[in-house]
């Protein structure tokens, strides 16, 4: 099944849901300007669309996110946020940096924290618009004038511009209403499975329908079109806001389904990014070209406005395959990545049990001394090769970050340019709990730390040598933390255990 709430980087691809222009529904955000890396630099600028031209031109060390209403955010050499406006690219707008941030929205808010302090809502002057309440741990970006947020019990719910609660906080998952005036919101099956039910709501928080993942596969978790496509089966079919079956509305690929392409895939403008001998080019709905199938890569940026890739190489070209400006660049940061920011301060008693309740003195995340990649192999792919000379599998848990290390490559070739496979057999050697702080107050890692070793004991770990604890089952723990994150690391035999560094925060 697809996979809900994944927060995707791309720094050579944009993702259509992600930019923006007037013309088309389907394109979410107004994307005037782009971030690029130009080649043989290692600095970013800023790329204006329409023109080509660079408004500032190796500008930043680091890659600033995505450029909406004007605003854009760029993190410092302190690993805090600094926000700038196209209008200059030199001096930020806010006064006091970031613990973190969203990205600004069409309607000119970002949802921001700094450290020590609630959550709150910023105008394109960096004013602060509202102050969110104390128990509201994490928020959204606006999206369709609401944004999601998650109080301390875990659950979500949507604020409107003002920071006023419309729908309050009772869901276990939650989408945003990005195309349309209704969302699709998650819970976990009553059965104990893997089913999970979701429940279609507008913006008021009424429940539109429900439906259980048995029979409805989601494809993406947004309406687009008024529709909302998933699996049925193998089927493809949309759901409209009453989950009744209704025909695709941009099912209008007749003509380009004879076209003799290899592939091709709709662009939220209606065209069809085609594809012939390796090579792709723009076709609209009725098989007319408009850009000749030359490029190594087509990237939808707005109706107008597309990325062509060739030999790793960027440009910016029209609706009709003719370059914009001169410039060429080699990356591209053009994803909402900021989507959530999270509250200047933790309950940090929270996290310690949190922390605790998932390890005992055999087991840590459910690993023990004896298991291996076949006991986890529902967190893999079908594909070894994305795991060729890993040893580490990394997934997400609430706000934990949880990594599994293994004792084995997860996948091998037995023989240079042959196909790997996975070694199914090797074991777990340690299990990392990983908790990113960086945006919390400047001691807050050592509290944390502390807390949890006042609390071992009630695991079965008591203190051995080096600030490593130890357990009769032969496990031991070790903790530290760096760049604002915060590490607790669960050796499967004390013999593998090392004193974690622990470096703060300036």
């Amino acid at each position: 099944m697809k996979k809900f709430f994944q927060a995707t980087l791309i720094l050579l691809l944009v993702m259509v849901a992600m930019t923006a222009c007037n013309d088309s529904d389907d394109y979410t955000y107004r994307a005037k300007y782009l971030p690029v890396q130009l080649i043989g630099s290692d600095k970013w600028s800023i790329m204006n669309l329409e023109t080509g031209e660079i408004i500032a031109r190796d500008a930043y060390a680091t890659a600033p996110g995505a450029v909406v209403s004007d605003m854009y955010y760029v993190m410092n050499d302190k690993g805090t946020y600094d926000f700038y406006n196209v209008a200059d690219p030199k001096k930020p707008v806010n006064s006091e940096s970031y613990g973190s941030v969203t990205s600004f929205a069409d309607n000119g808010l970002a949802v921001v924290s700094r450290r020590g302090k609630a959550l709150e809502i910023i105008n394109t002057r960096c004013e602060v618009v509202n102050t969110l309440p104390a128990n509201i741990s994490q928020c959204s970006m606006f999206s369709g004038d609401r944004a999601a947020y998650q109080t301390d019990d875990g659950l979500w719910g949507y604020i409107d511009e003002r920071g006023d609660t419309v729908i309050s906080a009772r869901f276990i998952s939650v989408n945003a209403f990005l195309h349309s005036d209704y969302a699709v919101t998650v819970e976990a099956s009553q059965a104990g499975d893997s089913t999970m039910q979701f429940t279609v709501i507008d913006k008021h928080g009424n429940e539109m329908f429900k439906a259980q993942t048995h029979d409805y596969g989601i494809i993406q978790p947004f309406y687009v079109s008024g529709v909302l496509p998933v699996l049925k089966g193998d089927t493809i079919v949309c759901l409209n806001e009453k989950g009744k079956e209704v025909p695709n509305p941009n099912d209008n690929h007749q003509a380009v389904d004879k076209g003799g392409w290899n592939d091709y895939v709709r662009t939220a403008a209606g065209l069809f990014i085609v594809t012939k001998n390796g090579k792709v080019g723009l076709v609209d709905k009725d098989n007319k070209e408009l850009i000749a199938p030359k490029w190594d890569r087509l990237v939808d940026v707005s109706p107008q406005r597309y990325i062509a890739v060739a030999d790793s190489v960027c440009r910016i070209v029209d609706g009709n395959g003719n370059p914009v400006g001169n410039e060429k660049f080699v990356h591209v940061h053009g994803s909402i990545e900021a989507t959530q920011a999270a509250r200047g301060f933790i309950n940090t008693d929270l996290v310690a049990a949190s922390m605790l309740v998932m390890l005992g003195p055999d087991q840590c995340c459910g690993a023990s001394p004896t298991t291996t990649l076949m006991d986890l192999n529902s967190l893999l792919g079908d594909d070894p090769n994305v795991y060729n000379g890993q040893n580490a599998i990394g997934v997400p848990q609430g706000p934990f970050r949880i990594q599994f290390s293994f004792n084995n490559y997860i996948a091998s070739a037995p023989t240079p340019g042959a196909m790997p496979s996975f070694n199914l057999d090797a074991k777990v050697m340690a299990v990392t709990i990983g908790l990113n702080v960086a945006h919390c107050g400047l001691n807050t890692e050592q509290e944390i730390i502390d807390k949890v070793k006042a609390a071992l004991g009630t695991r079965g770990f008591i203190l051995d040598t080096g600030e490593i604890f130890t357990s009769e089952a032969g496990p031991a723990v070790a903790m530290g933390y760096s760049q604002g994150i915060v590490n607790l690391v669960y050796f499967m035999n004390r013999s593998y255990a090392q004193v974690l560094p622990r470096i703060a925060r300036q």
